[in-house]
């Protein structure tokens, strides 16, 4: 194995769809492992490769977890100084602050990302570079379905996605392999460091790493679940073409405080996209919120609101949903 050549990355980029021209400088996120030593080494190369290159900055995170992650982080930047040349610039961005004791890798996660868009959008950077894998992929599938998702959850990471208003992640690596990126390193002379957190059975991600062992003897391997998450996005991004053309066919009034629906026309629909328009309804009034109600309870709301009989107004994350039966109306508005 070979690892990642510059024609292999060029062809991941385009693949991206996203227009890299006129960048004057782009973020990648770099923990010093070798998934994220080998996205910046090729972008880099690529870089190199350009009449006019936009700067790269190479960011890592030093959540303050263990005693050593300063020392850790300080090492990875000194790599990266290597690597990077005239090119760019490394920074530490640091997770101050007290820790929670539960959920910790979930937090650190989303700590980890408002760091860095925080950083990009002081920097007036758009595109954030993340070097996610398909055996990350295959994991996130895995411990999504453990956790019980629907269709959204099991179709994985997207290759590019919105972070807020102004911020894109872009993960060209989601059809190349963890060993195929640990090559690019070795072949390369790209130095690389181990998290020893990845090793910790503590979290629920490497416990379920573990379990994969077993599964592929069944041959459940990383490259078919990561294609069977690959098939359902595209059922996804389908069925949200769908329920945006109903969610906007059967919208009587849209304010940011304030939507009213024509009932009788969204509650005709198949359930899944009454179900999406009622979750977009509630991304609308709640843009900021960090998490979405249960599906559960989205799915009990519409399991009532299918009987139409005796619904009862309820509030789920901060939005009201009521239904005015005379009116045929159903109304979702910011419960302050």
């Amino acid at each position: 194995m070979a690892g990642v050549s510059f024609q292999d990355f060029q062809t991941y980029l385009d693949a991206l769809g996203v227009d890299l021209e006129g960048e004057k400088a782009l973020a990648v996120a770099v923990s010093g492992g070798p998934d994220s030593m080998a996205l910046a080494f090729c972008l880099r190369r690529w870089a190199e490769g350009l009449n006019q290159a936009p700067v790269l900055h190479f960011l890592t995170v030093d959540h303050g977890l263990r005693s050593e992650s300063a020392e850790e982080a300080e090492n990875v930047q000194a790599v990266c100084g290597t690597l990077l040349g005239d090119l760019g610039r490394h920074h530490i961005l640091r997770w101050e602050g007290e820790k929670p004791q539960a959920s910790l890798q979930e937090a650190a996660r989303r700590a980890r990302y408002d760091l860095m868009a925080g950083y990009c959008a002081v920097q007036g950077i758009r595109c954030l570079f993340l070097a996610h894998h398909m055996d990350d992929q295959a994991e996130t599938l895995l411990f999504r379905l453990a956790k019980g998702s629907g269709l959204d959850g099991l179709s994985g990471m997207r290759p590019v996605q919105a972070y807020g208003d102004d911020l894109m992640s872009l993960r060209p690596f989601l059809r190349v392999g963890k060993d195929e990126l640990v090559q690019t390193c070795v072949g390369n002379g790209v130095d690389y460091v181990r998290d020893p957190s990845n090793e910790n059975e503590r979290f629920a991600r490497v416990r379920l790493r573990r379990s994969r062992e077993v599964l592929e003897e069944e041959g459940l391997s990383a490259k078919r679940l990561a294609v069977t998450a690959r098939r359902l996005e595209r059922a996804r991004d389908a069925l949200d073409v769908l329920s945006r053309s109903v969610f906007e066919n059967n919208t009587i009034e849209l304010k940011t405080n304030r939507i009213v629906f024509n009932f009788n026309g969204l509650i005709g629909q198949p359930e899944e996209i009454v179900l999406r328009c009622l979750l977009m309804g509630f991304a609308h009034l709640r843009p900021d919120a960090d998490y979405m109600p249960r599906f559960e309870k989205i799915e009990a709301m519409l399991g009532d609101l299918l009987r139409c009989e005796g619904f009862r107004k309820r509030t789920l994350g901060g939005v009201i949903f009521e239904l005015d039966s005379k009116a045929g109306h159903l109304i979702l508005r910011h419960e302050k």
